[in-house]
Order: structure tokens, then C-alpha cells, then sequence
């Protein structure tokens, strides 16, 4: 009797109402995420660009996927590896990763660095008196932001749609601009890349300006800037530099060679994601 009625359940323990332990499914684990603070609070980027206005941009967290695409050679060698990751880790859909302003995407960086592989970056630093190279550690946790336009200046001006304005001193020419962005950035890698000539002055002022006394014709930027007076070129140089926002991350070095001390900025350098082993 006591078999068949352990065999229909009749002896079973009473319910006590506790609904079974969930298993864990590694299937629905997601990577975190972080918000990254905009240095530029979305100043700069013209109206309808995806950041306009925005003071904060949300990434993930890297994965494995996202070391491959840091060891890729192929994408080491075009220089676009930083693009595919931003590209990987930005949330938001539709933004474009060249189209970031570079103060913004180095905050991205560094966020994305410090997230995957800890705060605290040692790297190698030259010494500008002796060229001895030091190993020094920075602190990635709180990057400062400088720079960037005020309201109360007077040398160029931000309207509404994004755009900067200033009126150059000898040609008397309004001109629209833009500021520097990974377009810029991943030309200078080519460049580099290439081994080719510098990316000039010029070069970035032929990208940056949109018009000259309201015409936007390339033609008509690029051959004005080719003939621009020093005194202007001077002028747009101090309004880039008013205008462009900046992330610092600072360290004292104290050189074991010369025992030369100066402050040095982080370095970006090809080593950044891969924490020394």
C-alpha cells in the first residue's frame, strides 16, 4: 500500500507556497552599462545631430567581442578600431562615431577603458628634458574638463543651430565653423598611417569652416583659405581654442634619469586598452 501510494504522490510533502529556485540562464545576461559625462555638454554639434544639446551619452560595457575588435590587424592597420568599438559600446542608435567632437570621444575612451580594465593606467611617458622614458601611473577616474565657448565672450559666437560664428579682423569676412571631430582625427591617422605629409593647418581649416560670407561652395572655402591673411588665421586659430572643449588627466612627472618634474598629459597611446601584464 505504502508503495502505490508513494508511486501517485499521495505521501508527498504539503506545498509550502515557495516557488522553486530560477536557474541561471548565462542566455539572458546583458553587458552594464554607464553613462559617460559629455565634455562639450553637447555644444558644438549642429542641430539634429543625435548629442545636440546632450550633456551625457550612455555606453556598455566591453565584452571579448569588443577585445577582438581592439586585436584585429586589419583594423589596426586602416586605423579604424577605435571606430568599430565606439561603434560596438555606443547605446544610442544612428550616431555616428567620427561625428564626435574629440574631447568627447577621448571621454568615451576613457570611460570604456576604466570600466574593462580598471581606473588606474600606467604607461610610459618620455621625459621633454632628456628623452628618458618613465613608467607612471594615472588616474582615469576623474578626468577634468576645460575649455569650451562662454557666454560672455566676445571673439566668436555659438547660434542656435550649433553653429560658431566670428567675424575675421583684416578681411572683415563672417565665417561659419565647426569644431574639430573624428573626421578629422581619422585623417591624421592616414596620415600617420601613410607616412604621407602633415595633415596642415590649412588642411583643418578647408574641414571646419561651412561659409564665408554666407557661401557654403568648398570651392570658394578652399581658395580663400589658401590667400587667408595671417591676422585672420591668427584670429580663427584663437577662436578654435576658445571654443573647443578639452579632457585632462594630469600627472607629475619626475624624471629617474635628469630628475626633471613637469606635469604630462596621459598618453593615448596604442597600449591604452591593454593593461600591462
Amino acid at each position: 500500500m505504502s508503495r502505490n501510494s508513494d508511486r501517485l504522490g499521495m505521501n508527498s510533502k504539503p506545498e509550502t507556497g515557495e516557488a522553486p529556485p530560477q536557474m541561471f540562464n548565462p542566455l539572458s545576461f546583458t553587458a552594464p552599462t554607464e553613462f559617460v559625462d559629455l565634455p562639450s555638454k553637447g555644444v558644438g554639434y549642429l542641430k539634429g545631430h543625435p548629442l545636440h544639446g546632450k550633456d551625457s551619452l550612455e555606453i556598455k560595457y566591453m565584452t571579448a567581442k569588443d577585445e577582438d575588435i581592439l586585436s584585429n590587424q586589419s583594423l589596426i592597420k586602416k586605423g579604424v578600431a577605435l571606430e568599430r568599438l565606439m561603434e560596438s559600446i555606443i547605446i544610442e542608435s544612428g550616431i555616428d562615431p567620427l561625428t564626435l567632437l574629440i574631447a568627447d570621444r577621448n571621454a568615451i575612451l576613457i570611460k570604456a577603458r576604466g570600466t574593462a580594465y580598471g581606473y588606474d593606467y600606467e604607461a610610459r611617458v618620455k621625459c621633454p628634458k632628456c628623452d628618458t622614458s618613465n613608467l607612471m601611473m594615472f588616474d582615469l577616474r576623474d578626468p577634468k574638463f576645460t575649455g569650451g565657448i562662454q557666454p560672455d565672450q566676445d571673439i566668436v559666437k555659438l547660434s542656435d543651430n550649433g553653429v560658431f560664428t566670428t567675424k575675421l579682423p583684416f578681411s572683415k569676412f563672417n565665417i561659419n565653423f565647426r569644431l574639430a571631430n573624428g573626421i578629422e582625427e581619422a585623417k591624421i591617422a592616414q596620415v600617420l598611417i601613410n607616412d604621407k605629409k602633415e595633415f596642415s593647418i590649412s588642411d583643418q581649416y578647408k574641414e571646419m569652416i561651412l561659409s564665408i560670407e554666407g557661401h557654403s561652395d568648398k570651392e570658394i572655402i578652399n581658395q580663400f583659405v589658401d590667400n587667408m591673411p595671417v591676422a585672420d588665421s591668427v584670429h580663427f586659430k584663437m577662436c578654435l581654442k576658445h571654443a573647443t572643449p578639452s579632457v585632462e588627466i594630469k600627472e607629475t612627472l619626475t624624471c629617474k634619469n635628469c630628475s626633471h618634474e613637469q606635469e604630462v598629459q596621459v598618453p593615448f597611446g596604442t597600449d591604452f586598452f591593454w593593461p600591462n601584464t
